[in-house]
């Protein structure tokens, strides 16, 4: 047997030899030091260029000019957060800052109620705050921050509905401490002295609920970026029977009332007072010319008996205005990326095809017209939203899903607009057919419409667009729309997988012909009496 006193050197050149020559072993008989760390400053751009330079290389564009625009300010990414160069807060410091949790909140799942005793401060107070808490010096310096909060900023909501109009949008909440957190950070990064105001302004920073059978603040979700934020808004819980605080004494209601009326501004009567009736109207309109192109209620100057009333199992009383068809669109985007499309739901209605049915209850006989069709994107297909909505394109129920590459969208979506624009008119003939627009909270569909370059009124026929959160917001006289499952569970018609953008759209139709019907049949009753 060979002998084992084999020398450090032998052993290094024979693993040498036997990983041919690949590593090389070095002695090195100096003890371990520590070497100082060299400073560095983070680039926030350094992705975003790279991400710009591989895209023009693809796309066979100038990389110079698409890293200068990937290094443009943006103000949506928010401020860069500089460690403070004040004395009183040292690197590590600001670091342990930055990195501060709040595990009370993570265990929650969305509706479940917060403990007694956390304080709360209004979400419409918190965003008011630079106007109304910084003075003129400092503010320049700190409205990025407020613009940037849902950007850069982690926040736990929360929310409460008005325990005497359930209909209303709820009050929205965060956890006090949060938005304490958040000053310290913007006082650490430019040198200011933000806190909560003092004397009797910090009460309304300071809310607590729950005292004497009252409701407090429900647990909606935890929000890290603007795509977050922005989901959370379509997913708050609907209203239940324990928000009413039916058995709260009357002193407790009142202190409950007061809580969720202490951030509102008094402002003077007359301030936005004329735009507010202008949307008012607006909103009163939509209902109006609804139910004139159902034949729901006679045209104004029309010669006709307009004492007849709408009989649900009989054909509507009057002519149907406009010779209308309804197309409804609906978008799904990627929760976390709106930009991204997932989904294109549309759904169509010709009001010719309603000529002799009688509409029913909330236009039931109507709902077998509407015509349906769900786009998929093709590239996006295995995509779902799962963190604050349930998607579920593989679940459409008016039809079969039809998959469709991204940049073929705009193209079937005007492809549809131009359909039904002709539709019924003989070949040859010039004229075309009056186009609405239905949407649920259509501004947001509009907008992802806008960025695959699909403008509605390009479309001969395009008249006009009705919002079904806005008709329900005057259904209901609320002082602010519901979504969509809230709004048809209201009119009472049966739902089921929403987030389809297929299904959205479907029901969003029916939604419009029961708020049609409903406030119509409502109206006529009442001047009965």
């Amino acid at each position: 047997m060979e002998s084992l006193n084999i020398t450090l050197e032998e052993i290094n050149s024979r693993l040498g030899r036997l990983l041919r020559g690949k590593f090389i072993f070095k002695e090195n008989n100096k003890p371990f030091e520590d070497e100082p760390l060299e400073d560095f400053t983070l680039d926030p751009h350094a992705l975003d260029r790279q991400v710009a330079a591989d895209k023009a290389v693809k796309e066979g564009k100038d990389i110079k000019a698409a890293i200068k625009s990937a290094t443009k300010p943006n103000l949506a990414t928010g401020p860069v957060y500089t460690p403070s160069k004040s004395d009183k807060l040292s690197t590590d410091d600001y670091n342990h800052l930055m990195m501060k949790i709040f595990p009370a909140y993570e265990s929650l799942n969305r509706g479940d109620m917060s403990e007694d005793g956390v304080r709360f401060v209004a979400w419409d107070l918190v965003r008011r705050y630079p106007a109304n808490y910084i003075g003129k010096t400092n503010r320049p310096k700190c409205v990025p921050f407020f613009e940037a909060m849902t950007e850069e900023q982690t926040w736990d909501f929360f929310y409460v509905y008005h325990p005497q109009d359930l209909a209303q949008q709820p009050f929205i909440f965060i956890p006090t401490e949060q938005f304490e957190h958040f000053l310290d950070i913007i006082n650490a990064s430019v040198q200011t002295k933000l806190t909560i105001p003092p004397g009797q302004p910090a009460d309304k920073f300071n809310l607590t609920f729950g005292s004497s059978c009252t409701i407090r603040p429900k647990y909606i979700g935890r929000s890290s970026s603007d795509n977050e934020y922005k989901a959370l808004q379509a997913v708050i819980p609907s209203p239940e029977h324990e928000d009413a605080c039916q058995d709260a004494t009357v002193h407790s209601m009142e202190f409950l009332l007061h809580n969720l009326n202490a951030h509102l501004e008094k402002a003077p009567k007359s301030k936005n007072k004329k735009k507010k009736q202008e949307k008012a109207a607006s909103r009163d309109e939509s209902i109006y010319d609804a139910q004139l192109y159902l034949g729901l209620r006679p045209v104004a100057n029309a010669a006709v008996d307009k004492t007849r009333k709408v009989v649900l199992d009989e054909p509507v009383p009057y002519d149907l205005h406009k010779d209308v068809v309804f197309l409804c669109i609906d978008i799904e985007v990627a929760e976390e990326h709106h930009g991204t499309i997932l989904e294109v739901g549309m759904a169509a209605l010709d009001t010719r095809e309603l000529v002799g049915i009688a509409p029913a209850e909330i236009g039931r006989n109507w709902f077998h017209q509407i015509k349906s069709r769900h786009l998929i994107s093709e590239e996006h297909k295995f995509m779902r939203n799962r963190k604050y909505i349930q998607g579920c394109p593989e679940l459409f129920d008016f039809g079969e899903s039809e998959y469709t590459k991204i940049a073929e969208l705009p193209a079937r979506i005007k492809e549809a607009f131009e359909e039904l624009s002709k539709r019924g008119i003989p070949e040859g003939d010039e004229s075309f057919r009056n186009i609405v627009l239905v949407g649920h909270d259509l501004n947001s569909d509009l907008s992802y419409l806008a960025s695959m370059k699909v403008n509605p009124w390009d479309v001969r026929g395009m008249m006009r667009c009705l919002d079904t959160k806005d008709m329900h917001q005057v259904f209901r006289q609320a002082t602010q729309g519901r979504n969509l499952g809230f709004v048809c569970q209201d009119l009472d018609i049966r739902c089921k997988n929403l987030h389809n953008a297929g299904n959205d759209a479907a029901y969003t139709l029916r939604a419009m012909l029961g708020l049609a019907v409903r406030t119509r049949v409502d109206e006529e009753q009442k001047q009965n009496k």
